[in-house]
């Protein structure tokens, strides 16, 4: 995905569910939030972003169990797979935001990296399973 494309909510970013859209628009501002308030070595930024970040690795959390509960009650096949793709994540995802925070990365570092797992993860693992959630309504 161009980085340019990570700009602002598109509607192809749909997966067509409306509780998992919905995580995925509050994670994707949160995201945002957290490129621009990257600290700068001043204390506000600092604290904003210390707050920015609990939000979001929450947010994740939160959003990767109701996405594997709605998977698991769909019996999606490869459950066990996504599972461990959001393990993954979650993983690095707190690994760059405090690297971030100690002032290791930069803010286009954390853009990259935020925009690189958004194309990966969401815009291709979770379009997989797209239909097997329409088909259990």
């Amino acid at each position: 995905m161009n980085l340019q494309d990570f700009t602002r909510w598109q509607p192809s970013y749909s997966i067509g569910n409306w509780v998992l859209d919905n995580q995925h628009k509050v994670i994707f501002c949160l995201c945002h939030e957290a490129i621009e308030c990257v600290p700068d070595g001043s204390q506000g930024l600092a604290v904003q972003f210390h707050s920015v970040r609990n939000d979001l690795l929450g947010c994740v959390e939160e959003h990767f169990g109701t996405e594997e509960t709605l998977l698991r009650h769909c019996r999606y096949p490869w459950l066990d797979r996504h599972k461990e793709e959001h393990l993954d994540f979650q993983l690095q995802l707190a690994r760059f935001l405090m690297s971030t925070a100690l002032g290791k990365e930069e803010p286009a570092d954390l853009h990259r990296f935020l925009s690189d797992w958004w194309s990966e993860h969401i815009l291709s693992s979770d379009k997989e399973f797209a239909g097997s959630i329409h088909r259990v309504r």
